[in-house]
Order: C-alpha cells, then structure tokens, then sequence
C-alpha cells in the first residue's frame, strides 16, 4: 500500500526513482522536441536530472521545502535552458507552498501544483491554451484538486493529476504555440504534441508509480 504522507527522506528515495524514470523518457522528449522545435530537450532532461540523481545523497536530513528548491536549483545550473528555469521556477513555487511542513501528503498536493503553475505562467508569460506545459499541468492542477475534494489519498490524487495532464498533452496536437520560439513554426506542430506537455505528463506519471514503490 501506497504511503499516506511522505517525510524528507521518503520525498528523497521519490525522486531517485523520478530522475531514473525521466532519464528513461529522454529520448522520446528529444524525438518530440526535434519534430516541433530543437531537439534539446532530450538533453535537459537527461543532464537535469543526471544532476538531481547526484545532489539527493547530499541532501539526507533536509526538510521537504529545502529539498524541493535545491532540486530546482540543481537541476537549472546542470541544464541552463528555457525549460530549466520553468523547472527551477515550478519547484521553488512548490517549495515555498511547502515551508515548514516535516511530511507532504495528498491534500499538499494541489496548492504544491498550482504554485508551480502560477510561478511558471508568471515567469514565461504564458497562459493554457498557448501550447505549453502549463496545458498539461493546469488541468492536472484542477484534477488534483477535484481527487482532494474526494477524499483521495497521495497515489490517486496522482493519478488523476496524471491522466488529466497526459489528456492536456494529447490536446495541444491541435494548439497553435503562441510563445517562445515554437511560436514561429505556427501550423506546422499541428498533429504532434508539445514536448513540455508531454515531459509534465511524463513527470506526474513518475511521481505516481514512484509513490507505488515506497
């Protein structure tokens, strides 16, 4: 049975399993990004979280909020890109929602998300509906708020998050992308997701089966 709330160590072992996982999918976020945009996605992901693998053993001890934002911060410096200041953002949003508190559990959850999401949309300038992560991450934001309000538990409410973001994903394949460099491809990303959409996905997807396994 899935753990009810995660303490800092627990937090810690999580994203051992989440950097593992995320290195898995970044070839298919490289394949992804090379079909709409760079390519270089692939290589943050694989440099970002390569970096958060070796600073978690640094980090025993740590309360959640600190561990949160030393990630973000991790993470950024090993892979300086657009999409690491968002990650760096999303987690320094998520960990000050967190200040304090010596476990998360499921009812954490939401205001961690949309934090992130705030901070990120007030970072990029960037709203749903643009064709960006914040397409998958909001309405996974609104799916574990809704799993909450239900009374679920840490494994459900990212499941739903999850499900909700992987459908945000699949959605933006009609978007136009309406920010960043994507933006000048116009109608061309029409019929292929938007990386970033697909890396949160992807992410919440790990979050949960990283929760499984505790």
């Amino acid at each position: 049975m899935s753990p009810q709330s995660l303490d800092a160590e627990q937090l810690r072992s999580a994203f051992e399993f989440i950097a593992k996982r995320m290195k898995e999918k970044s070839e298919a976020l490289r394949q992804l990004d090379a079909a709409c945009g760079d390519g270089d996605l692939g290589i943050t992901v694989t440099n970002g979280f390569t970096a958060v693998e070796n600073q978690l053993a640094k980090l025993a001890g740590e309360p959640p909020s600190r561990l949160l934002r030393t990630l973000g911060m991790t993470f950024n410096n090993a892979a300086a890109s657009t999409f690491g200041v968002f990650f760096a953002t999303a987690f320094m949003h998520a960990g000050k929602a967190i200040d304090g508190l010596s476990s998360v559990d499921a009812s954490h959850l939401p205001g961690m998300m949309r934090a992130a999401a705030e901070g990120i949309m007030a970072r990029g300038r960037a709203s749903v509906g643009d064709r960006t992560l914040l397409d998958a991450l909001v309405p996974a934001c609104d799916a574990a708020e809704a799993a909450v309000a239900d009374g679920g538990g840490l494994e459900i409410v990212l499941d739903a998050a999850a499900d909700a973001a992987g459908r945000g994903a699949e959605a933006t394949r009609e978007l136009t992308p309406k920010v960043g460099r994507a933006r000048w491809l116009g109608d061309k990303t029409k019929g292929v997701e938007d990386p970033g959409a697909v890396l949160v996905a992807y992410f919440l997807e790990a979050c949960r089966d990283a929760c499984k396994s505790l």
